[in-house]
C-alpha cells in the first residue's frame, strides 16, 4: 500500500512539472558575460531550484553529521553506564555472597568446637579403651 501511494504522489509532481514545462515554453534570452543565450523559462526556473535545494542539503550535512556524532556518542554512554550498573550489582552481590560465607565459616567453625567440647567431656566422663566417641550429626535449622 505504501509503494502504490509513494508511485501515485510521484506521478502527479511529475505531472505538475511536465504541465509547469509546457506553460512556460517561451525563451528567454540570458547574459552570460561574454555571450547570450536563448534558453526556455522552465529549464531556468528548474536549474535554479536545483541549485537552491543543492546549497540548501550542503548547509544542514553539517547538522545531520553533527547530530549523527551526538546519537552516537551517547548510545556509547548508555552502553557504559548499563555495563557500570551491571559491575555494581555483580560486586555487590559478590560482597553478600562473602558475607554469608564467612558467617557460614564461622558458624562451622563453632559447630567444630562445640563437636570436639563434647568429645572430650564424654571421652573424661566415660573413659573405656573399647569404647568410640560418639559422633553427632548437626544440622542448622534456619
Amino acid at each position: 500500500m505504501k509503494n502504490t501511494t509513494k508511485t501515485i504522489v510521484i506521478l502527479l509532481l511529475l505531472f505538475v512539472v511536465v504541465l509547469f514545462a509546457v506553460i512556460n515554453a517561451q525563451p528567454i534570452a540570458i547574459n552570460f558575460i561574454f555571450t547570450k543565450q536563448r534558453v526556455p523559462l522552465v529549464l531556468i526556473i528548474i536549474t535554479s531550484v536545483i541549485i537552491g535545494a543543492l546549497i540548501a542539503l550542503i548547509g544542514t550535512i553539517g547538522t545531520i553529521w553533527k547530530k549523527n556524532r551526538l546519537v552516537k556518542e551517547l548510545n556509547q554512554q548508555l552502553v557504559d553506564s548499563k555495563n557500570t550498573q551491571l559491575e555494581g550489582d555483580d560486586n555487590q552481590q559478590r560482597v553478600e555472597l562473602e558475607q554469608k560465607l564467612k558467617e557460614s565459616q564461622l558458624e562451622i567453625s563453632d559447630l567444630r568446637h562445640k563437636l570436639v567440647n563434647q568429645m572430650m567431656s564424654s571421652s573424661t566422663t566415660t573413659s573405656t579403651p573399647e569404647e568410640e566417641p560418639e559422633i553427632v550429626e548437626v544440622t542448622k535449622k534456619d
